[in-house]
């Protein structure tokens, strides 16, 4: 760990009052409420306090791969997580299942890398999920259209245009792990003490990718076979990886759903040309799908706006809507259920 994982003691000070052996860590894995931690004496296995577990508001409360946290060591390699220090970005998505809520998907990123594929699994409204969803964290995004040895020249200055059509202004370069076409800019742009994640559907290429840019050299912070005798799947969960010139990168499984949480400044980052186009709409409340002298509508139907991206921004707003509405229901719902514990142990006889 040459940078101590890009630590900068006054990025993420520990907190006051803690007890006096607590330590600095950063979570380099994460596997079900159990956590994997670097500090400069080394990789500890820990779980949170009860006060994190019982006492947090959602998800978020909980530690994030990429979090920094103050940690108290219980021996040589275990531990326990007292706190959740405070996040400069964070990149989180809609759970999928019944139970709702988020899903932290790592914490303090300066940069997120999207790896597209110019095949069946070439989708704008995908894209566009993932750039909502990196700008709501405060994330900067950079488009990667990968596998380019598959196509004609031509075939890529399709996808190309596709991309630059819907968003003219994103930072776009074009891979291949075989030829290693656009590697160097890759790789330059990976500074040493900062964090990178990598993104995209199962199949786009993101492992093969990231194993180039890495080369020989790629170096796992922690070795899990060698601390807990269980074998490793770096397909199935997100892990923190240093290479040599000291940049981190956070490695994460290949996504299925893109779900959208409450994302309003994801939304207008994402499609800020529509919010602008917005404010010349006659009525403040537009909903830009019928109302007259709406701008956004008049502006699709003239080719000043890709009637495509007009109509994935109003399917993304509703699911943002529809989220915030749900996960006020959810909590209110846990708060009364807390409540309802607190008051029982209160009320339950003490044993004599």
């Amino acid at each position: 760990m040459k940078n101590f994982l890009g630590c900068n003691s006054h990025d993420f000070p520990l907190p006051e009052g803690m007890p006096a052996d607590v330590r600095l860590a950063r979570v380099i894995e994460e596997h079900r409420e159990r956590y994997f931690l670097a500090c400069p004496e080394g990789i500890y296995e820990a779980g949170v306090t009860g006060k994190i577990m019982f006492g947090s508001g959602g998800s978020e409360d909980f530690p994030a791969v990429g979090d920094w946290v103050a940690f108290t060591p219980l021996d040589d390699r275990q531990g326990i997580i007292h706190e959740v220090l405070p996040r400069k970005t964070l990149l989180r998505r809609r759970a999928s299942g019944r139970k709702g809520g988020e899903q932290m998907l790592g914490a303090n990123i300066d940069i997120a890398f999207i790896v597209m594929a110019g095949d069946e699994d070439f989708s704008l409204n995908r894209l566009e999920r993932y750039l909502t969803i990196i700008h709501e964290g405060g994330i900067v995004p950079v488009v990667i259209l990968n596998k380019t040895d598959l196509f004609t020249e031509e075939e890529l200055e399709a996808f190309v245009a596709g991309i630059r059509h819907r968003h003219p202004r994103i930072t776009l370069v074009r891979t291949s792990a075989l030829t290693e076409d656009g590697l160097d800019f890759v790789q330059g742009s990976l500074l040493p003490g900062k964090t990178y994640c990598f993104l995209g559907s199962s199949g786009v290429g993101k492992s093969s990718l990231i194993n180039r840019l890495v080369g020989g050299e790629r170096q796992r912070i922690s070795d899990l076979s060698d601390a807990t005798g269980k074998g490793r799947h770096t397909t199935t969960y997100r892990e923190l990886i240093e290479l040599e010139n000291g940049s981190l990168l956070i490695d994460t499984p290949g996504m299925r759903e893109v779900g959208i949480s409450a994302s309003d400044f994801g939304l207008e980052e994402t499609f800020s040309d529509i919010i602008e186009l917005a404010e010349r709409c006659r009525f403040s409340d537009c909903t830009h799908t019928s109302e007259p002298g709406c701008a956004v509508i008049a502006a699709a139907e003239t080719g000043g706006l890709s009637p495509d991206k007009l109509e994935n921004y109003l399917r993304l707003k509703r699911e943002s809507d529809l989220f915030r509405m749900e996960d006020h229901d959810r909590r209110k719902k846990e708060k009364n259920f807390t409540k309802i514990v607190r008051e029982y142990k209160r009320l339950k006889p003490k044993k004599s």
